[in-house]
């Protein structure tokens, strides 16, 4: 039986064709042949070809829009030559759709715009040199234009053939108080939009759940009129929403409504194993993609070439972690495709495909990070106002290290440095608790019923959690409790939060040697954090307690000039662990998940190892540059082992000798072999553990454990 076209590979190129049409060069030397050729080159057996782009252009006769003068001069059909090119060599075609971002109908309808809070209608910036505005926003509830867009889709699926759809940009691209957006809220609650931000505050809260909500029926909308102009099309949106602050409104409803994630995503290896954890997590089809350009550092640069080293990097930190590369050719203005990239891109995907037939399975996975779409904000920005400017211009791409997205991005970084294996989860996944032995949740200060009901099932029957700060205190709808919803399970009971963003952690003697070097008379430091306040509850074992610092940092008397050392000791505790049914829970009074040096990750490392009721799926005594992860596939009664190496400066230096143990849960092991080209491994079974050595360790490595 043929395989869905998702299935079939993992290697996928994408054109970006946002390219105007003022000067008559523009796209002039655009080959589709050539491209589709140079496609097949690269060894990719996908590509995604734009309908249209951000300008808002079509690349086909539309009926309902305008076509790029290039093609109305050229009387030529480019989508369908580009898939028909592509066709011809067996490659499959995702279709591009752009929406909310399309320049010429923003131009041409001034009544279908974004309006901010300043009542302002203005494109946004985005990596243009200087800062002009270029990219023009249109509000996903303005029915006008969603007419528009339906036109157009229904003229895409009756005029062309394709195996997927890649609609871009379906994003809350600010805090939008046009017309459309006023008389629906006003229709819907019978209030006005709120105008300051406050995430304790259930006015603002309900509208936000409202900008939630209404993403999703647009995007629902989207994907049936794709669905049903093409049966049996698979329709992916653009996902960079579920890495992004609450700006974008993600939810998990909205994730439920794409068949598979992918965005481009750039950064370090640390933040791109998290969010591929996140995606293939939330994907309801298999691979996700991670989407990258081919060009330093990211897709807004458009001569500087990745290396072919950085390329090898991202395709098998795709593929270790279950997911598909796709990589962007950002077209020249003439029309003029990167031939050598195409070259190069070939050389790394020639070395990616024989690893294809192995990848896969279920994830072996002992810790999950629980993230919340709804906790993705800055408590820094209450009492702010939309009106004011600062969110004109849509959100802030990188985390606070303190808010939940950056401390949850802070413990995978931990996690993945010491070698503990994990998974990222959401709302999505609350039935599937039990599979993790222990779950972070990293300063959830929202849960709803759900959620509570559902953290209380997993420890009464054995979880374990590690929670942090204000998790539980907010409702769904923004009310503040009198407690934590979760504080007789964490063993505590808030009562404020300390007076300086300076403290310290001090471990009480019985739990001295996980802190190690740490100590009572020297205790761990906690900077730029204000912990919260609390009072153990009876049966509870205070771990650490919080010491502020000798005397004020704020103020000019000093103890010691140049730093702000340990002074009083408060018996408020920074860390307590409660027994809860058959489970246990470590509360933090602070984010120590913050952590940024590897002598306090080793401190987190261990508290979170010592909650553990088993051993971990595997353990390595492997260099912090390398990342293990480890999948079951039962089918072929086997492991597979996915080993990279990602190391800071490229090339990579190889590893020699990694020594690894997975846990086989009683199988009997029949041999360990080197993927994919079958090569013997010598092992040894200790306790619940098989053993063996990797004599090298380049870039990538695969390694099937077989049992009878």
């Amino acid at each position: 039986m043929k395989l869905p076209w998702y299935q079939r590979s993992r290697r996928r190129m994408f054109l970006d064709f946002h390219i105007a049409e003022w000067d008559d060069s523009f796209l002039a030397s655009f080959d589709p042949e050539e491209m589709a050729e140079h496609v097949k080159l690269a060894n990719a057996t996908a590509m995604t070809v734009f309908a249209n782009t951000h300008t808002g252009l079509c690349n086909y006769p539309t009926r309902v829009g305008k076509m790029h003068a290039q093609w109305e001069k050229q009387k030529r059909d480019m989508l369908g030559e580009m898939i028909q090119a592509l066709h011809k060599r067996g490659i499959d075609v995702v279709i591009y759709y752009c929406l909310i971002y399309t320049d010429w109908y923003w131009d041409q309808h001034p009544e279908c715009r974004v309006v901010d809070g300043r009542g302002i209608s203005e494109k946004e910036w985005m990596g243009s040199w200087g800062h002009p505005h270029r990219f023009s926003l249109l509000c996903p509830n303005n029915q006008q234009y969603r007419e528009y867009a339906l036109a157009q889709i229904r003229e895409v699926c009756a005029g062309y053939e394709f195996e997927g759809v890649w609609p871009d940009m379906t994003w809350w691209p600010t805090v939008c108080y046009c017309r459309s957006c006023q008389e629906r809220y006003r229709a819907e609650t019978g209030l006005e939009i709120p105008r300051v931000i406050h995430w304790a505050d259930p006015d603002w809260v309900r509208f936000q759940r409202k900008r939630q909500e209404w993403l999703v029926e647009f995007v629902e909308l989207v994907t049936t009129a794709f669905k049903q102009g093409k049966p049996g099309v698979s329709v992916a949106h653009q996902s960079g929403t579920f890495s992004a602050d609450w700006m974008y409104a993600p939810s998990v409803e909205l994730a439920r409504k794409m068949d598979w994630l992918s965005a481009d995503l750039y950064g370090d290896r640390y933040g791109l194993s998290f969010w591929a954890k996140l995606f293939r997590s939330q994907s309801n089809l298999l691979p996700f993609e991670h989407v990258n350009a081919w060009v330093w550092p990211n897709i807004h640069e458009h001569m500087v070439p990745r290396s072919v080293e950085q390329m090898r990097v991202n395709v098998f930190s795709a593929l270790a972690n279950d997911g598909a590369m796709v990589f962007i050719d950002p077209v020249d203005p003439s029309g003029a495709i990167h031939k050598p990239r195409y070259h190069e891109i070939g050389t790394v995907f020639r070395e990616m495909e024989p690893y294809e037939p192995h990848a896969g399975g279920i994830p072996c996975q002992d810790i999950a990070i629980y993230y919340s779409f709804e906790n993705v904000y800055d408590v820094a920005e209450n009492h702010k106002r939309t009106d004011g400017g600062e969110y004109s211009c849509g959100p802030k791409h990188w985390p606070g290290h303190f808010t939940h997205r950056g401390s949850s991005m802070n413990a995978a970084k931990i996690l993945t440095w010491a070698h503990l294996p994990f998974g990222v989860i959401t709302r999505k996944n609350l039935a599937d608790l039990s599979r993790y032995q222990l779950i972070i949740l990293s300063s959830v200060t929202v849960m709803n019923e759900e959620e509570v009901a559902a953290f209380r099932a997993y420890v009464a029957a054995g979880g374990c959690l590690y929670a942090s700060k204000d998790s539980s205190l907010l409702g769904w709808d923004g009310t503040c409790r009198n407690d934590f919803q979760l504080a007789d399970m964490f063993g505590v009971t808030r009562r404020g939060e300390l007076r300086f963003d300076q403290s310290y952690v001090r471990p009480e003697p019985e739990f001295e040697a996980l802190f190690d070097p740490f100590t009572g008379q020297w205790p761990a430091t906690l900077t730029g954090d204000t912990p919260i306040l609390v009072d153990p509850l009876p049966g509870a074992q205070v771990v650490a307690r919080v010491v502020e610092p000798f005397t004020d940092p704020r103020g000019q008397r000093y103890a010691a000039i140049l730093t702000n050392p340990p002074g009083r000791v408060l018996d408020h505790p920074a860390l307590v662990l409660n027994r809860f049914g058959a489970g246990c829970v470590l509360y933090s009074a602070g984010a120590i998940e913050c952590w940024d040096h590897p002598r306090l990750w080793g401190v987190l490392a261990r508290l979170w190892r010592s909650l553990l009721a088993r051993p971990p799926a595997f353990e390595t005594d492997g260099h912090p540059a390398t990342e293990v992860l480890l999948y079951h596939q039962p089918g072929r009664k086997r492991y597979t082992v996915n080993v990279l190496n990602v190391q800071q400066e490229l090339p990579n230096i190889p590893i020699q000798d990694l020594h690894i143990r997975v846990r086989t849960d009683g199988a009997s092991v029949c041999g360990v072999h080197l993927l994919p080209g079958g090569e013997e491994l010598a092992f040894s079974v200790e306790g619940v553990y098989v053993c063996f050595t990797l004599p090298r360790l380049e870039y990538f490595v695969m390694v099937s454990v077989e049992y009878r």
